[in-house]
């Protein structure tokens, strides 16, 4: 059994809910890490850890080390990344991988030559409703799945102080935070990808005009994209910053319950040849239909109630991810996902993103 020794990287809002699971069980964190050394210091001191500028320096002052949480800015996601890796270092980095493809595969390639691993958090797929769909798909529930369906509707990302300038707002910056597709629409590729399978090229679509002038141009409040298989089955993604009130405002606080917020929707609908599901994500609801070809109607067969687990586990269970990758390490194995799936996903996103940027269907 692997002890672990955990190096934080980032100080954000995750790196404070991860070290609390570290803390819970009672893993060894030696340090964070920030490209503020100020900055780590002062995240270092509330936990009574070290705090350092780089990854090299913290793993200089720590040989023992053998994991890194990477938590920071997407930006700064590959370097400390590669250079976790290129120390034998494990590491646990969150989605997604990087701003550029070259990143995304220069990270690939240092897990390759080094004796660590390397996660991309992932999650969605593992989560308890996708987890429940795919038990079904791989039980033929859905006979051969034919297209899938997605619309996400969150609110926008303006999630602080409502007049600070647009360079503090990082989830509307494609090289910090994302913008529509990395942030929150390349959960949802990957999940579409688990189903259905490598898609051969795709199309996105958006009107010219955003309804929230205080995006920038290039990420739309609101995007639909279609995909296709070499095999004609389709897949689409509808994602909406532009129709709810945000659940993700700091600043005066807003913390609703999910499903109590009209407009907020997260639903996943599957058609194969035998059967079809929807699931709704935030209404705790997993809807499951058979189509009867004698009397030409499709039935419901059955509602299966998740309303008994936690929010976040139903499909965005970071922490269990997370503690499942752990688990998995001390007990000498590689990660949950190899980090090459996780690579084709973030090629989906880029194909997307490039759709986007030019309203032409592009090949993945």
């Amino acid at each position: 059994m692997t002890t672990l020794s955990v190096i934080v990287v980032g100080t954000g809002g995750v790196a404070k809910n991860f070290i609390k699971t570290l803390q819970k069980r009672g893993s060894d964190i030696l340090a964070v890490v920030s490209s503020s050394a100020e900055r780590a210091k002062s995240f270092g001191s509330e936990y009574g850890l070290p705090g350092y500028a780089s990854v090299t320096e913290a793993c200089e002052a720590h040989p023992s080390a053998n994991l890194a949480l990477v938590l920071n800015s997407n930006h700064q996601h590959a370097p400390d990344t590669i250079a976790a890796l290129d120390k034998g270092l494990h590491v646990f980095c969150e989605k997604p991988m990087a701003p550029t493809m070259e990143e995304c595969e220069a990270m690939v390639a240092a897990e390759k030559r080094s004796s660590g691993t390397l996660q991309i958090g992932f999650e969605y797929i593992h989560s308890t409703m996708p987890r429940r769909l795919r038990e079904l798909q791989q039980d033929g529930f859905f006979g051969d799945l034919l297209s899938l369906s997605c619309v996400d509707s969150r609110g926008h990302w303006w999630s602080g102080n409502p007049n600070a300038p647009f360079a503090d707002q990082k989830k509307l910056r494609r090289e910090l935070g994302g913008g529509i597709i990395f942030h929150c629409g390349i959960h949802q590729l990957d999940m579409l990808r688990a189903y259905m399978g490598d898609f051969q090229k795709v199309r996105a679509y958006r009107s010219k005009q955003n309804a929230l002038p205080y995006y920038p141009e290039d990420v739309p409040a609101h995007v639909q994209v279609m995909l296709e298989t070499d095999d004609g089955r389709v897949a689409s993604l509808e994602v909406f910053h532009s129709r709810a009130p945000t659940y993700y405002r700091r600043q005066p606080d807003y913390n609703p319950r999910w499903p109590d917020v009209p407009g907020h929707e997260f639903r996943l609908s599957l058609i194969g040849t035998q059967g079809s599901a929807l699931a709704d994500f935030y209404g705790e609801k997993l809807h499951l239909f058979r189509f009867n070809h004698e009397i030409k109607d499709t039935e419901l067969e059955r509602t299966e109630d998740f309303g008994f687990h936690p929010m976040n586990e139903l499909h965005h269970d970071m922490t269990g991810f997370l503690q499942t990758y752990l688990a998995r390490i001390e007990q000498g194995q590689g990660p949950i996902v190899p980090a090459e799936d996780a690579l084709q996903t973030m090629r989906l996103a880029f194909a997307t993103e490039a759709s986007i940027g030019t309203g032409e269907t592009v090949p993945v």
